[in-house]
């Protein structure tokens, strides 16, 4: 599993917004700039889309200012068309959206978490991550079946 001080994985994922979907590469977009990932299990599924993301949602411009962040992104497995649905049905969001529906995010980083019990497969551990110019600064793990120290008001108190 990947580790605070270790590099973000190289990789382009697909970017969802209003304009379509777009390749988005993590390197180049992220260089320079101190971003907060938030990763999820899956679109639409009754944590993420109820407790977890919409804080976020709401909260974005304040976590932004407070803790200097450039950008905000939301990242999880569902391929893109899924994604942009869910992204869609949240509201108007700066939170960029990007689908690993090839799976390469959550193999280069290791945040494995099995939801067979839920007919999910393995899918992203829910988590946080802190980037600070590709580098991994912070990493903040939920334990299963939970949502807490990957909260709104958890991360706004501990990054």
């Amino acid at each position: 599993m990947i580790k605070e001080g270790d590099q973000l994985p190289n990789l382009t994922l697909r970017s969802v917004a209003d304009d379509g979907i777009q390749n988005f590469s993590l390197h180049e977009n992220f260089q320079q700039k101190k971003i907060l990932i938030i990763c999820v299990p899956g679109a639409f599924t009754s944590t993420c889309h109820n407790q977890h993301l919409p804080p976020f949602i709401k909260g974005l411009d304040q976590l932004i200012n407070v803790k200097n962040l450039n950008q905000i992104c939301c990242i999880t497995n569902n391929d893109p068309f899924v994604l942009d649905h869910w992204r869609s049905s949240l509201g108007a969001t700066k939170i960029t959206f990007l689908s690993d529906g090839n799976f390469e995010f959550l193999q280069k980083t290791q945040l494995i978490r099995n939801h067979e019990k839920s007919f999910m497969g393995n899918r992203l551990v829910r988590s946080v991550l802190l980037i600070d110019n590709l580098i991994i600064t912070k990493i903040i793990l939920d334990d299963p079946g939970k949502l807490d120290k990957t909260s709104f008001e958890s991360v706004l108190n501990t990054i």
